[in-house]
């Protein structure tokens, strides 16, 4: 019998997924509530009203019996803080008896020796711990809470008890006193960390405005450079690379539909109140609709389709760049909504990518 590395899996799932239409993987935001207050945090709604209109574990579960039926393999759980959903464990129980593979996302408070414990059980593919400083004035200063120690001492908890970890940084104004610390804080635990460097607009319900803690583009290269410093890129040899992902990376300039990443191709995201979505962030004025309401099945067809049929901004067309970027409403926001761009964002790609072009010279 032939056995392929879970790689290999992995992209052989992703590249019959697109091509057929599979919503193979789900994005899930359980709750906007969470136990800190992130100033630049998109999600967090702090509103009493909000218990009230989240989805029950029941509701939850009905949304995933019907998109595993449709061929969902693979989930997200995020929030939020996950972990304070009310019914939690009944979600990942019902997930681990599906035989479905969770990847968790938390800020790290909850990941106490209970939950470590009554997760190790039955483990997660892996977990993303966020981290907000590298010590107590930092924590204080961009979550509201001084939490350093308890998420320090979680980290630990979940490197020891052998759980796939990665760290998870979003720098943002707030942060960046602290920005290069927080990366080499991360760095000493000795497992794979991901360093956002592009933020998204709030929720209008969280009150929050992203040019209140955006970074200029020079801080966000700058950042980018000194994250590369840190944590050098693995790449795998060619040869491998156009084995693996030739099919997934080959794709014509940009077309004047439809949008290139997996967002409504071969994943969807639902959000805290029930709205589908290609990712968790995507323009709600775009595409938006209710699998409870409408069915999952009809929904993500709409879903699917209405990325299929994104027009891509027309100045993206003559881009000199149309071939190493495509196009993103999340990050695009509000532009997105009028098939525009966001001038800051196209700065930010197109100077990257002629800083990677240079490194490939020398």
């Amino acid at each position: 019998m032939k056995t392929i590395t879970h790689k290999e899996f992995g992209v052989l799932l992703s590249q019959n997924s697109y091509k057929n239409d599979i919503p193979s993987s789900g994005h899930f935001e359980l709750t906007p509530l969470c136990n800190l207050d992130c100033k630049m945090c998109y999600v967090h709604l702090q509103d009493s009203s909000v218990r009230k209109k989240m989805l029950t574990g029941k509701q939850w579960i009905s949304i995933m019996e019907e998109a595993v039926n449709h061929g969902m393999t693979g989930v997200l759980l995020t929030g939020g803080e996950a972990l304070t959903h009310p019914d939690f464990w009944m979600i990942y129980e019902y997930l681990i008896q599906k035989g479905v593979e969770i990847r968790l996302k938390s800020n790290g408070i909850l990941l106490n020796k209970e939950n470590v414990e009554r997760l190790s059980k039955y483990p997660p593919a892996g977990i993303d711990i966020s981290l907000y400083g590298c010590d107590s004035e930092s924590y204080m200063t961009v979550t509201g809470k001084d939490v350093y120690d308890i998420v320090s001492e979680n980290v630990k908890r979940c490197i020891d008890t052998g759980f796939n970890i990665r760290l998870m940084i979003t720098p943002s104004a707030y942060m960046m006193p602290w920005t290069d610390r927080v990366m080499e804080y991360a760095k000493s635990f000795g497992v794979p960390v991901v360093v956002n460097t592009l933020l998204i607009d709030a929720y209008e319900e969280s009150g929050r405005e992203k040019a209140d803690f955006d970074l200029p583009v020079e801080e966000l290269l700058r950042i980018r450079k000194k994250s590369n410093e840190l944590f050098p890129p693995k790449y795998m040899p060619k040869e491998e690379e156009e084995r693996l992902y030739g099919k997934v990376t080959k794709r014509p300039d940009i077309s004047e539909k439809g949008l290139y990443c997996s967002a409504g191709r071969t994943c969807f995201a639902v959000c805290w109140d029930g709205a589908m979505l290609p990712c968790l962030s995507f323009p709600r004025d775009i595409i938006c609709k209710y699998p409870l309401v409408d069915g999952f099945e009809t929904a993500w067809k709409q879903i699917n389709q209405a990325v299929k049929n994104y027009e891509v901004p027309k100045k993206c067309h003559s881009c000199e760049y149309n071939t190493k970027c495509h196009y993103c409403p999340t990050q695009h926001g509000k532009y997105s909504s009028n098939n525009q761009c966001d001038a800051k964002v196209c700065e930010f790609w197109q100077r990257l990518y002629d800083w990677h072009d240079k490194l490939k010279e020398d």
